[in-house]
């Protein structure tokens, strides 16, 4: 926390602030940030907020905001409120029963894409079906004929184990490139991310972390090494590609090589070719989210 400290006194009258959950509730423990004047809080990538890992965190710093449970709360400048937004491509099941434990969810407004859980039609995407053995030399062979002028190269594994075996075969191969996991520190990840961003290297080997959250105009392809679990990685994955800012519309390539990928595969292709929303993406607002200490708490009282 001291490299926060330091950030918060060099500039105390800040009027934005970029945190991560773990960061701000720290900060608020320690009372090094208030939100007692805080005009609006954005929940940015709210399906990854929401599940169990940052859950708890969420729902502290949502009690030490004074949330808006109206729009006339927004009208009083001398009591100022908080006014909440929630942001993603897919909305986490039991949203609105979290929120209405700190807001009043009936006065929520949906905004909500045309396109929305739709596959933009402007990316190509190409389904390999290849036994598990062969998907190096395949991937090997990709980068290869590469051109040099090419843009850059993401490459998605389904496991922090897998990124990092995958990178050691590519630096056995002398294949410049990067890799990025969630059991790296933060630092190292936010380093990582940078340099891919301003172009150091060009291939990325990576999670489902930079299926979210990474912005650029750079990745014209990416390559499912491992098909994603389910429907909503493959769309925030091939959400890498065809940005805007981007010079071409950019690929998606999918190593399919379980007899489960194929019912996954059918879906997408299905609703690619109709160019509907892919199915199963609805999530039941009254589908719980995970307990945590504070909702347990809140049952007992």
């Amino acid at each position: 926390m001291g490299s926060v400290k330091r950030q918060l006194c060099a500039e105390p009258s800040l009027d934005v602030l970029l945190a991560t959950p773990g960061a701000l509730c720290k900060a608020l423990r320690k009372r090094m940030v208030t939100l007692e004047q805080l005009s609006c809080l954005v929940l940015d990538e709210a399906d990854t907020l929401l599940d169990p890992t940052f859950l708890e965190l969420v729902e502290e710093v949502l009690a030490h905001a004074p949330l808006t449970c109206s729009p006339q709360d927004l009208a009083d400048p001398w009591d100022v409120k908080t006014q909440l937004v929630v942001v993603g491509a897919t909305f986490p099941g039991g949203l609105s029963r979290l929120l209405s434990k700190f807001s009043d969810i009936g006065h929520f407004v949906r905004l909500v894409s045309q396109s929305l859980h739709c596959l933009l039609p402007h990316i190509q995407q190409k389904f390999v079906r290849i036994k598990g053995r062969d998907k190096v030399s395949e991937l090997l062979q990709l980068i290869k004929v590469r051109s040099p002028s090419s843009g850059a190269l993401l490459v998605f594994c389904n496991k922090a184990p897998t990124v990092n075996w995958l990178s050691y075969i590519l630096d056995n191969h002398k294949v410049k490139h990067l890799r990025l996991q969630g059991q790296m520190p933060a630092a190292m990840r936010a380093g990582i991310f940078s340099a891919f961003q301003k172009g150091e290297k060009d291939i990325l080997v990576c999670t489902d972390l930079a299926s979210r959250g990474l912005d650029t105009s750079r990745v014209e392809l990416i390559v499912n090494y491992d098909f994603p679990d389910t429907l909503q990685d493959y769309l925030h994955r091939v959400g890498r590609v065809g940005r805007v800012g981007s010079q071409k519309s950019g690929s998606a390539i999918s190593y399919v090589t379980h007899p489960w990928d194929v019912d996954l595969v059918r879906k997408i292709e299905t609703a690619a070719r109709r160019r509907t929303s892919l199915p199963g993406m609805k999530t039941s607002i009254d589908e719980p989210l995970p307990e945590t200490d504070l909702t347990q708490t809140a049952k007992q009282q």
